[in-house]
């Protein structure tokens, strides 16, 4: 056990000194950067494993912003922002509308609103920070993009049987009406259960409706790459869901497998609707 406790720290101090090499000039604390850092491991794997694979510089920096460093924001801004700016301009926002998108953007990047931390404070280090400001500039422009089409779904609207359709068996059909908010309930607390990745990606593909391909640009990886990033997150909140759905219903198990399968074949919906009310 304190064996694995020093491996942890030695990572941690690597980590640290990666960001304080490349950020000199913005005074962190270890024990603020360590904080910030340790609450992003995931309990499922190994700390040590985990942090040899982050991004100790951008880490730094990312801390740095959610600790109020003087001249963080600057620094990230002038690093960043010119990756978020392409970001827009490539999903087609209109010029004239760029700088107030832009402003907002960086405020809840970077600031947070409305009661909201800043959204930067959600940067685990597993990927290159710019690609994560890309992924969420993409999602800012998309969101926006929607608003002015004036999208007919609204969040929380009763269930629409064209998107839906009715089912045909009985029984099926009487699992879904009763179960309804339940599933609901275990498929949001299944989702928050992942990682801040998982959830992005899966975001990404099931809500902005981007492909593999695109989102492998958005991240600079390869598409086969995405595709089990995708694949990996929807197991992992379908095992999560049927857990919890066991654990709080009093249901045969055939019944709960039931309730699976309709959480599957709707999942791109369910996972929309959801996502979309997060979003408001």
């Amino acid at each position: 056990m304190a064996g694995g406790r020093d491996a942890m720290e030695r990572a941690l101090a690597r980590l640290f000194q990666d960001g304080r090499a490349a950020w000199p000039s913005l005074p962190l604390s270890s024990e603020a950067f360590a904080r910030h850092v340790s609450r992003h491991v995931p309990e499922r794997r190994s700390p040590e494993e985990y942090l040899a694979g982050l991004h100790g510089a951008d880490l730094y920096l990312a801390c740095a912003c959610t600790e109020g460093v003087r001249g963080a924001v600057a620094s990230f801004q002038e690093r960043h922002g010119a990756t978020a700016l392409a970001a827009l301009r490539g999903r087609n926002v209109p010029p004239d509308a760029r700088d107030e998108l832009m402003q907002d953007f960086w405020e809840k990047l970077l600031v947070g609103q409305k009661g909201a931390l800043a959204k930067v404070g959600d940067y685990s280090g597993r990927g290159p920070l710019g690609g994560w400001v890309r992924v969420a500039a993409v999602r800012a422009a998309l969101n926006f993009l929607e608003q002015q089409r004036g999208d007919p779904l609204r969040l929380g609207d009763a269930v629409d049987e064209v998107r839906e359709p009715a089912t045909a068996d009985p029984e099926l059909a009487f699992l879904k009406s009763h179960y309804r908010d339940e599933v609901c309930r275990a498929l949001k607390d299944a989702l928050a259960g992942l990682d801040a990745d998982e959830r992005n990606v899966l975001r990404l593909h099931f809500l902005d409706g981007l492909s593999t391909e695109r989102i492998a640009a958005v991240y600079g990886v390869h598409r086969a790459t995405v595709a089990r990033w995708v694949s990996r997150g929807r197991e992992a909140l379908l095992r999560g869901t049927h857990q919890l759905l066991t654990e709080r219903l009093r249901i045969g198990r055939g019944e709960v497998e039931s309730l699976i399968g309709i959480v599957q074949s709707q999942l791109g919906l369910s996972l929309s609707s959801i996502f979309r009310v997060g979003d408001r």
